[in-house]
């Protein structure tokens, strides 16, 4: 994401997308090859962001649910960002069954383009089960339509997050934006994010695929709050990330992504975030480290 913090969001460039005429899940999508376990996948065109992160966690996800049973679904995943995404190279997944049991099976699933390991997800799938109940209040904030109508009373486009590439996913800020620096503000983040509105009902297995996508979003810029302005001041790069799907979650409903920053140190900040319903259930936990390091001004 290239941007000023004095350029309106509106004006800000975004890049042509690749495959304009697919839906989220089309795009998410993974053909099985000649190959055992290995899966062609579409790329996309994000712009200076290369290919965006949450792009691989949602077809490594579809990738590691193609080579389990259909009663069993991802419950966690923790994923490495090795290297920058090309939208113009060839993409592909390579998934390595490293358990497989009655109730539970472990993948690692790899992102490969021009012979190089891109990305890599190790993911756990199991069948579903009922148990004991507990979870954060969910946070109480404007409900997204009051925060839509306040940004277009304002004169404001929608901010052109990389995520929303090709009108798939819409976001709006319930916080102010990583561009208003304050450096005595909480580190925390607020959005409200949802796929755009449905052509056709998803499945379990498409609903966590979505989930995937969304789950990365604008975590690292958590971090960088108390300190400056993304690219500005600092560099930042997802470099791992976790997440834990804890319920059903339909993507196509409005849900509240609480973000926070708890630490950052030698070069890098640590990022975490809730996603909730619009009811307040708590459907995934997330945590990711990023590289945050201050841009040294050139003599």
């Amino acid at each position: 994401m290239n941007t000023t913090s004095e350029r309106p969001a509106a004006d800000m460039p975004q890049a042509e997308s690749s495959h304009a005429d697919l839906s989220l899940t089309e795009l998410m999508q993974v053909t099985p090859t000649d190959n055992a376990d290995v899966f062609a996948a579409k790329t996309e065109t994000y712009g200076p962001v290369g290919i965006y992160g949450g792009h691989f966690l949602g077809q490594a996800m579809a990738a590691g649910l193609a080579t389990v049973e259909e009663h069993k679904l991802a419950h966690s995943y923790h994923a490495y960002f090795l290297r920058a995404g090309d939208p113009n190279l060839a993409l592909h997944y390579e998934v390595t069954r490293l358990r497989e049991s009655r109730h539970g099976d472990t993948r690692a699933i790899t992102a490969v383009q021009d012979e190089h390991k891109v990305f890599h997800m190790v993911a756990s799938f199991k069948t579903a089960e009922s148990g004991d109940e507990h979870q954060p209040q969910a946070p109480v904030i404007e409900p997204p339509e009051a925060v839509i109508a306040a940004r277009e009373e304002r004169g404001e486009s929608p901010f052109p997050f990389p995520v929303v590439q090709a009108g798939r996913v819409q976001m709006e800020w319930a916080s102010p934006s990583f561009f208003e620096f304050d450096r005595n503000a909480p580190p925390a983040l607020r959005l409200w994010m949802r796929v755009a509105p449905p052509s056709k009902t998803l499945t379990p297995r498409e609903r966590q695929i979505a989930m995937a996508y969304l789950s990365d979003g604008p975590l690292m810029f958590n971090s960088v709050l108390p300190h400056g302005i993304p690219f500005q001041s600092h560099r930042l790069t997802s470099l791992d990330q976790s997440a834990w799907l804890h319920r059903d979650a339909d993507p196509f409903q409005w849900m509240i992504f609480d973000q926070r920053s708890t630490a950052a140190t030698a070069g890098r900040g640590m990022n975490e975030g809730q996603i909730y319903s619009q009811d307040g259930r708590l459907l995934m936990t997330c945590a990711q480290e990023s590289m945050l390091r201050t841009i040294v001004p050139s003599s």
